[in-house]
Parts: C-alpha cells; sequence; structure tokens
C-alpha cells in the first residue's frame, strides 16, 4: 500500500482523437500530443540519474536513492523509450523533506503537474506559467514556489493516507 503522486505534463493539447474506452465501451474524446519536450524528457533523465536510477528495473520502475535514505518508486516508463511521455506516478511509502524536493525537482524540471491522490484534491504546479497552461484542464492548480511549501502541503494529505493505512493492517 502506498501513497500515490500522479504527474501529469503541463503541455496541455486541444487536439483530441476519438478512442473506444475499454471500460465503457463508449467512443471518448481522447488529448494527443501531450507529451514532455525533449529538453524536459532529458532533465527528468539527468535527475533520476544523478540520484542513482539512471534506468528502470524490469517492472518499469526507478529506484532513486537519496541522502537522507528515503525511497520511492518512481513509475515513468514512458520515458525511456522514446515515446510520448505524458506522465507518470510516484509510490511512496514514507515522506522526508529530500523526498519532496526530489518530486519538486522532477516536476520543475519536467514541466509536470503533480496530483497527489488524497482526499482534498489538488494540483501542484511549480510556477505561475504552469498554472496558466494548465487551468483549461485544472483552473484551480496551486502553484508551490519551494520544495518547502510543496512538502508542508503534502504532509497533510500523507499522514492522512497513513492513518488510514494503519487503520487498514491493524497497526493502531
Amino acid at each position: 500500500m502506498s501513497f500515490d503522486v500522479f504527474f501529469q505534463t503541463c503541455n496541455i493539447s486541444d487536439e483530441t482523437e476519438s478512442v473506444v474506452d475499454p471500460f465503457s465501451g463508449q467512443t471518448i474524446e481522447k488529448p494527443v500530443g501531450e507529451s514532455v519536450t525533449d529538453e524536459e524528457r532529458a532533465a527528468l533523465k539527468e535527475l533520476l540519474a544523478s540520484a542513482g536510477a539512471p534506468i528502470p528495473d524490469e517492472f518499469g520502475c526507478y529506484l532513486p536513492q537519496l541522502s537522507d535514505g528515503s525511497t520511492a518508486e518512481v513509475f515513468f516508463s514512458e520515458l525511456e523509450d522514446g515515446e510520448e511521455f505524458g506522465g507518470g506516478m510516484i509510490a511512496l511509502r514514507g515522506l522526508s523533506l529530500e523526498l519532496a524536493r526530489f518530486m519538486y525537482s522532477l516536476a520543475s524540471a519536467g514541466n509536470l503537474a503533480m496530483l497527489p491522490a488524497m482526499e482534498e484534491a489538488v494540483t501542484i504546479v511549480t510556477s505561475t506559467d504552469s498554472a496558466q497552461r494548465v487551468a483549461s484542464r485544472w483552473p484551480e492548480a496551486v502553484v508551490v514556489k519551494t520544495p518547502e511549501e510543496f512538502h508542508m502541503l503534502l504532509t497533510k494529505g500523507f499522514d492522512a493516507w497513513k492513518q488510514f493505512r494503519d487503520q487498514v493492517v491493524g497497526d493502531l
């Protein structure tokens, strides 16, 4: 069980294509062309490599090793194959300021919005430019200017998840 933070490119597209929803069987409109740029892709790969995770494991998961000992599972599988990379997910089992700094750096370098899976849904971006880019999809996106602000915002959701996790596994 993990606390998940989803990442989505801020390069929002107005272009769509018709596809069949595999769950409902109905035709829906899906955005196309929403991908990081080559420069953003290179910056993401460089950050992962600098954290000791230059390539994903056999499951498509990067396992960065941060200086404070904190870890996360980074699922950015399309990053390596050169195809469109519109986003991914990071699975957390702990939260430290160093881990928040790492995630903030990924979002900033990759021009990614962060969407933590927490009760009070929030979309988080690292600049006002990014907030303007995503306004059509997430008009109430929150701009955090520092990793410390991001850590404070994420802590509330993480603590609620931790309490739920402990209740589910009977650690109370």
